[in-house]
């Protein structure tokens, strides 16, 4: 009996530390499932069209003046609210970076804030001369932490392409050139700039506004006569 009874004790023990090792590896994969992150990648272009952005591109010669410039990336929440600001991890993927530690920063602490659905990341670009010779990318990575896991498969990564040269702007589509600006070239890009105040993108403008940037940059080429560096004149189709 003696012996049963040590074999009895033995094997409840046993079964009470694996009860509670699942207990406590549960209590971690739920807290995780409650909350994850996931970088937001779609964009509304229109009333009816959404498009996915997988990079952001900057040229510091579309910002006249400029010496940083910041990008806000979009953080989703899955799960219940926080309660508390929460720290979040995110890191530089190196393999698939080429940019400089003294072309960008980082905040220091990335926080999720609480009783918020959604969240930025703010990244700042550094003018810097090397910017004038080559482009360069720069890749960061959500990583889980103790407190959020990973939310949809295929949205932990964002990437920023940005230089210093003179290329033509990611929002110089197709209908800003048939529509409101014309042929592209970097001398109509800095009327358009000096033109209108403040300007810096068509993103997110309504046909409204494009409309009035168009016609006030056809006013100043006129009232100033500017040309194209050819001399050709410098053309708004805007009516």
């Amino acid at each position: 009996m003696k012996n049963k009874d040590i074999i009895y004790t033995l094997l409840l023990g046993l079964f009470a530390a694996l009860c509670l090792e699942s207990c406590d590896k549960q209590e971690i994969e739920t807290y995780h499932a409650d909350r994850s992150l996931f970088f937001e990648r779609w964009k509304q272009t229109s009333a009816t069209a959404r498009e996915r952005i997988d990079t952001v591109g900057y040229s510091f010669s579309h910002y006249v003046g400029e010496t940083e410039l910041t990008h806000e990336f979009q953080i989703k929440l899955i799960g219940a609210l926080l309660e508390e600001d929460t720290e979040y991890r995110v890191v530089v993927v190196d393999s698939l970076t080429t940019a400089t530690e003294d072309q960008y920063s980082l905040p220091e602490k990335t926080m999720f804030r609480k009783g918020e659905a959604s969240d930025v990341l703010p990244v700042t670009l550094k003018k810097v001369p090397s910017l004038k010779d080559k482009q360069v990318y720069l890749t960061l990575r959500l990583v889980a932490n103790e407190n959020f896991g990973l939310g949809y498969t295929g949205y932990s990564d964002v990437k920023i392409r940005f230089n210093d040269q003179k290329v033509i702007p990611l929002w110089w589509t197709q209908e800003v050139t048939d529509a409101y600006l014309g042929k592209y070239s970097f001398k109509k890009l800095e009327t358009v700039i000096a033109a209108n105040e403040g300007f810096t993108t068509f993103e997110g403008l309504s046909d409204t506004e494009k409309r009035k940037i168009a016609l006030n940059t056809k006013a100043y080429i006129l009232a100033n006569n500017i040309k194209e560096e050819n001399g050709d004149p410098m053309e708004i189709p805007m009516y």
